[in-house]
């Protein structure tokens, strides 16, 4: 019953609006914003630099620079978790659709993630494919994404 009649003020003095203090207080937290890391776009770039690069080998060598060593990537395949999985999901990705490339949006950060949408095709349909990576970041490198397919 308790949990009930806290539950029960909780909303109201949400629906009360900002008249409220309680409620002045949550907007104020909602609100506040975080800056970006600086370098984020250029780390975004790099990231997608190296999935659109054909030669396997050569995106190995740029994978510390951008990724932290724990780096993941989730899917709709799965997990691809380190250097060695991620550089083989990418040229499976590829081997799948030859002459496709990634064209990014600029990045978008809020409050430590950030999300980017992209296109995926051929020169002539560059957004064939659509989709959203949301990424984390831990010093000043990525450590995840997920990836989300659009319809």
């Amino acid at each position: 019953m308790k949990t009930f009649i806290r539950t029960g003020f909780l909303l109201a003095a949400l629906l009360a609006g900002t008249n409220s203090s309680f409620a002045k207080d949550i907007t104020m937290n909602i609100t506040t914003t975080e800056a970006a890391p600086a370098g984020l776009q250029q780390l975004i770039d790099r990231h997608f630099a190296i999935w659109n690069n054909q030669d396997a080998v050569e995106r190995a060598t740029r994978f510390a620079d951008v990724y932290t060593s724990d780096f993941f990537v989730a899917d709709n395949e799965g997990l691809s978790e380190g250097a060695e999985r991620v550089n083989a999901a990418i040229s499976k990705v590829q081997s799948q659709h030859p002459g496709f490339v990634f064209t990014p949006a600029p990045v978008e950060w809020n409050h430590g993630i950030a999300r980017v949408t992209w296109g995926y095709g051929p020169q002539d349909k560059p957004c064939l494919v659509n989709g959203e990576d949301i990424f984390t970041v831990s010093n000043g490198k990525l450590s995840s994404a997920r990836v989300f397919l659009r319809h």
